[in-house]
């Protein structure tokens, strides 16, 4: 009896994964920059339970760095996030899992994980693996996390934050007032900037304006969001010299606001 092919795109088939992981994935737990990264990247994204995984001998796949430990593993897809044509139910990857401290190969049989993946160079008909952390312990936070950038992504009206174009700083009308406005380079030309309101006993606050006017639909940047990710991860450290040629100090320091105020954009090692 033939399986129905799971939604979106799943077909029973045994297709290869390979991919060469340096470094462990256990460790730390993925942080949202990790997924956004992962998520911006992979052209496909399943969900999938680990049926086996079997240890290669270094004539078979080369050498795992120190204290990991290179596997054949053996998935079972059970739902597609992202997947621009049909994706097996059975997939085989290679992966440099973490060991023990008896120098074994720690289990992931029967966990359920997200994959991130790609087609393999020279090789269309195979995936492989983004990156060393591209498989991650499935939890409803990640894959909330996961569909929800996905969900961003494909409606393109976040874009990709490239630089800082320009920036000024205006004075109120007391003392201690100012709005700061820096508006922002993107990969695609679309306006973005960033406005930073500052007034004697309050706290600062920053707003985002996605198109050529900044009014009154400019709004608060939301974490746990892509365009929070694309302004805390992409914007530079500093503030460029050559963005505020007047008072350039005092727009640094509001820059330097900004950027305490959207949070500092953590990554996992690896």
């Amino acid at each position: 009896m033939r399986r129905r092919p799971l939604a979106p795109a799943l077909a029973p088939a045994i297709l290869l994964a390979v991919a060469l992981a340096t470094t462990p994935v256990a460790a730390a737990p993925a942080s949202f920059a990790d997924l956004a990264d992962l998520a911006t990247t992979a052209p496909v994204i399943v969900r999938a339970d680990i049926e086996k995984a079997e240890k290669l001998k270094p004539d078979e796949a080369g050498t795992a760095p120190a204290g990991l430990q290179r596997q054949l593993m053996s998935a079972h897809v059970t739902a597609a996030l992202k997947a621009p044509s049909i994706v097996p139910q059975q997939l085989q990857y290679i992966w440099d899992g973490p060991t023990d401290a008896r120098g074994k190969a720690v289990s992931f049989k029967g966990q359920p994980v997200l994959l991130f993946l790609r087609p393999a160079a020279g090789r269309p008909d195979q995936l492989q693996l983004v990156g060393a952390r591209a498989q991650l312990p499935l939890t409803a936070e990640a894959e909330a996390d996961t569909r929800a950038l996905l969900a961003e992504i494909a409606r393109g009206d976040v874009p990709v934050v490239t630089g800082i174009g320009s920036a000024f700083r205006v004075p109120g009308a007391v003392p201690g007032e100012a709005e700061s406005q820096f508006f922002l380079t993107t990969q695609s030309g679309k306006p973005i900037s960033l406005v930073l309101l500052t007034r004697p006993g309050q706290a600062q606050t920053l707003v985002v304006a996605t198109g050529d006017v900044i009014d009154d639909a400019a709004k608060p940047v939301q974490p746990r969001t892509l365009l929070w990710y694309r302004l805390a991860c992409f914007l530079p450290a500093q503030l460029p010299q050559a963005a505020a040629s007047a008072d350039h100090d005092a727009v640094a320091a509001d820059y330097a606001s900004v950027l305490k105020l959207l949070g500092p954009c953590l990554r996992s090692a690896g």
